[in-house]
Formats: C-alpha cells, structure tokens, sequence
C-alpha cells in the first residue's frame, strides 16, 4: 500500500504548534525533528520506528553521521535537484558538522520542522541560511509518485 506525498504534507501540518522536547514524537504533545518525522511517518504509514538513543548535543563531538545512517536505512536517497512536497531534508549547521537536523519539504519552498530555537515545530522558508546547509534528502519508500 503507498503513501501519497499530499498525505504526509497533510499529516506534518497538523505537527506545527507542538512543543519541542528531545526524544519526543507525540503530536500536540512534543517531539523534536527526528521524532516528527517518526511520528508522521507513523501516522500515514501505520508503522512505527524504534527510537535510536541520542544525547541532545551528540553532533556536536561525533563523527558518526547517524542520523543519515538511519535515514538510509528507512528511505530513499534522492538528489537534492529532485525533491519533492513529502520528502525528509537533512541539514547541518556548520560544514564539519554531521547532519544533525530534519524538517519534511511541503512544496513552494518550504519546510515543516521541530525548531529547538522556537521551542516548537514550525514552517521555514528555504532560503540562502537554510539551502547552505542541507546536506542531502529522502523520499519514504512507501511513497507513490
């Protein structure tokens, strides 16, 4: 059974306003960025991810890029040319950094994610600050173009 990519632009919608806390993946409750995408994957796919343990601030002294490890193994990578509304986009904050932050595309440049700065989850604009720092993007396999 697929998923269509208006169903997770749907779903991920209905995340902003909730508060951000780490390790969390409740809508209307908490979550931070990878518990969104957990839990929005959830809801359209009826499947649930195991939580992969991660200290807050774990970016900021490994070199392990777990984060797109596990992006790897749960999706598709695509070309960061070819995204499209409904795909994860995996950002790092400075050039030596892993990817340690996600938000889901909804088209017309721009993306739902759980802001720590904002305390919630919230919808960015695609700009300069943001398209220099993503690193790479995926689609849910489940998804039907």
């Amino acid at each position: 059974m697929g998923i269509t990519r208006n169903e997770i632009v749907v779903e991920a919608q209905g995340w902003i306003g909730t508060k951000w806390q780490h390790q969390q993946a409740k809508k209307g409750v908490a979550c931070d960025c990878a518990g969104l995408a957990r839990g929005v994957y959830a809801e359209v796919s009826g499947t649930h991810v195991e939580v992969m343990d991660y200290p807050q601030s774990w970016h900021l002294f490994k070199k392990e890029e777990r984060l797109y490890e596990t992006c790897q193994e749960l999706m598709d990578e695509i070309a960061l040319t070819d995204i499209k509304p409904g795909d994860v986009l995996l950002f790092a904050f400075r050039p030596r950094f892993v990817s340690h932050h996600l938000g889901i595309y909804i088209g017309r440049n721009l993306f739902i994610h759980s802001d720590m700065d904002a305390g919630k989850v919230i919808v960015s604009r695609l700009d300069s600050f943001w398209k220099t720092r993503l690193r790479s993007a995926f689609k849910f396999r489940e998804v039907v173009d």
